[in-house]
């Protein structure tokens, strides 16, 4: 099989306008957004891992928050820096961040967590609780499956990959980690006129 992340890479290189079109801010999104607003003061600094064109979550987070961006795909990137001027956003793997410890009050992951394969996420999940302050959040909506894909699987007509823990085995790995559950809930949406549901999660770093 293909290496998973180049497949990645590829499709939302590929998808990036047609995305940016098609993904729309829905009910579910801004309750769930909201409770970062909650919890987070402003001037807060915010990574936004799997950022991809910036509309519409990065571009909401920056109008509050000081933010970050990472994406895999180069052409999110270079639509991320013409939606939200002033943010700094970066062509990078998620799963090689390197900042340093207790850097930011929040990480949200918006569907692209999905995308890391299973046996990477707990390096990931373990950095992402390194690199947050204490008290810091990590907001997240992703598969609520135990499930990874298969080649030929397709998002809008192009190849893509997904690997998911679901939604137990992955409030028991943050756990483990050291993080507290403070949300979960699944919520409902549409993608190009077909319905889709993810798991929304937010996990906190203990102060």
């Amino acid at each position: 099989m293909p290496d998973p992340k180049k497949i990645v890479e590829r499709g939302y290189d590929e998808l990036a306008e047609k995305y940016l079109q098609i993904r729309k801010l829905e009910a579910r999104d801004i309750t769930f957004i909201n409770l970062l607003f909650e919890r987070v003061s402003r001037d807060g600094r915010i990574l936004d891992l799997g950022c991809g064109s910036g509309v519409p979550l990065t571009r909401m987070m920056a109008e509050r928050y000081i933010v970050i961006g990472i994406d895999i795909s180069q052409n999110q990137i270079d639509l991320a820096r013409k939606n939200v001027p002033g943010v700094e956003f970066i062509k990078q793997d998620m799963t090689a961040i390197t900042f340093p410890e207790g850097s930011f009050d929040a990480v949200i992951s918006y569907l692209a967590i999905l995308h890391v394969p299973r046996d990477e996420k707990i390096c990931l999940f373990k950095n992402i609780f390194k690199i947050l302050k204490k008290g810091g959040i990590l907001l997240m909506a992703i598969g609520q499956d135990d499930w990874v894909s298969e080649p030929g699987d397709e998002l809008l007509g192009t190849p893509m990959y997904w690997s998911q823990f679901g939604t137990e085995k992955t409030k028991t790995i943050l756990e483990e980690i050291g993080f507290e559950i403070l949300h979960s809930s699944v919520g409902y949406g549409e993608l190009d006129s077909q319905e889709e549901s993810h798991l929304f999660l937010m996990a906190g770093k203990p102060q």
